[in-house]
Order: structure tokens, then sequence, then C-alpha cells
């Protein structure tokens, strides 16, 4: 006994200590083939025997049996919509999951629906583009004097009629005070024409033609005699054609003006 408790003495002096008793192995429990399955991911499942459900989700494991009701739930879907659509006259939709190619949607027009009217037959269309190239025609005619079909409209009215008032212009060419305004001075810049108050009315501003401005006149006389020309028109149609479209903008504007 003290040879004993001398050794264990020496050995705690030189920093040894006991050695520990050997922990025993622990049993490995073997796993279930169910188990076993489940750690894998339930590849190798025999036939007959689910997948387990994850007790931490509580997601519900899937059937054929579900997928077999799924299925026949979007067939019969399918099947109404396609005897709707026949009753309606209209193409059935296209599902993708039916296998064909869904290139678009079907035009959304019901069935009666008038088609949309070509931009050609709109008769806004047909005097707008006219108009359109009538002012190509004049452009290279003005260019001759220096004038804007504007300007040359407002010198026109005033060498049918010199010394009138503004506001006799702005009826006559149908445009309002602050859109003509800058046009005549302009004009007035241009040395074409003068503006002076009127000595009974100081409220009217009276417009009257210069030298220049009169002798402008002969510049322009082969202009309608070009614009004619261009027409391709005969005599009597271009009259016909100029009164009925003075009666179509008169009951325009009239209706404009309800």
């Amino acid at each position: 006994m003290s040879d004993t408790t001398n050794q264990m003495s020496l050995l705690d002096a030189i920093g040894f200590s006991e050695p520990e008793a050997a922990e025993k192995p622990k049993k490995t429990r073997k796993q279930k083939p169910n188990e076993a399955a489940a750690a894998d991911g339930g590849a190798d499942l025999p036939a007959g025997i689910a997948t387990p459900a994850n007790k931490d989700t509580g997601t519900p494991v899937s059937s054929d049996s579900d997928d077999q009701s799924a299925d026949q739930n979007t067939a019969e879907k399918q099947g109404a919509e396609k005897q709707r659509a026949e009753k309606q006259g209209i193409e059935p939709p296209v599902h993708a999951s039916s296998g064909a190619t869904v290139t678009g949607a079907p035009e959304d027009r019901g069935a009666g629906a008038p088609e949309a009217l070509p931009l050609d037959k709109y008769l806004c269309f047909a005097l707008y583009s006219a108009n359109h190239a009538m002012h190509g025609v004049y452009k290279g005619l003005l260019k001759e004097i220096g004038l804007t079909y504007p300007q040359f409209l407002a010198m026109t009215v005033l060498w049918e009629k010199n010394n009138v008032p503004v506001g006799a212009i702005t009826s006559k060419l149908q445009l309002d005070t602050n859109t003509l305004t800058p046009l005549l001075k302009r004009l007035e810049a241009m040395g074409l024409l003068t503006r002076t108050r009127s000595a009974k009315d100081e409220r009217q501003v009276i417009l009257k033609l210069t030298r220049k401005g009169r002798s402008l006149q002969k510049k322009t006389e082969h202009f309608s005699q070009c614009v004619f020309s261009s027409t391709g028109l005969g005599l009597e149609e271009v009259l016909e054609l100029q009164t009925k479209i003075m009666r179509l903008r008169d009951n325009l504007r009239a209706v404009e003006s309800t």
C-alpha cells in the first residue's frame, strides 16, 4: 500500500496524472428499412411504401390519386371553355399544357364587330393630305417673293382691299388677333405695309400697303395658273370642288360653335 501511494505521489510531482478508464463503445441501433429509405430521400423505397410527411413543415405527401384528380379537373375546365367559345363563335383559348404552341392571343373583338376603317377612307385625312400637297406647290412659288403662306394670304386680302382695320383681315382669314398680330408686324418690318391707329377710334389699327407691297402683287400674277395646272382638273371641276369644300367648312364651323 505504501509503495502504491509513493508511486502516485511521484507521478503527481512530475505532472502526470493517472490514466482514465477507457470508455466502452456505444452500441449502434440498427435502422429499419423504412427509416433508411426516408434518410436517403425515399429514392429506393419498396413498392407500396410512401415517404413519410415532413414533421417540421407538416406538408402532406402527394399521391397519384391527387394528380389524377387535378388532371381530370383541368380537362373538364378546358372542355367547358371550348363549348363556351363554340357558342360565341370565337376561337377557343389555347392552353400551354395542351402541347400546342401559343403564338399570340386572338383579337379581342366581339362577334359582329365592324372592321377598322382604313386611313385612306377618312375624309379628314383626305383634306389634310390635300392641303399639305397644296402647300408644297405654293412653297416653290412663294420662295420667289420671300413670303410664307400665311403672309401671302394676308397680303392677298390687302391687294383685294387696301386701307382696312385689322379686324377685317382676322374675319376674312378666320384667325384670331393673337395669331395675326405677329404676322402683320413681320410684314411691316419687311416694308410691305404700315400699321397706324385710326383717328376716329384709337382702338382700331389700320393696315395700308406701301409702294413696295403694291408692286409685289405683280410678281404673283402667275401663281393661279401654276396652281390650276397642278390640280390636273378642269375649270368646272375646280370651281365645284371649291364650292363643296367651303360648304363643308361652314357646316363644320357651325357644329363647332354650338
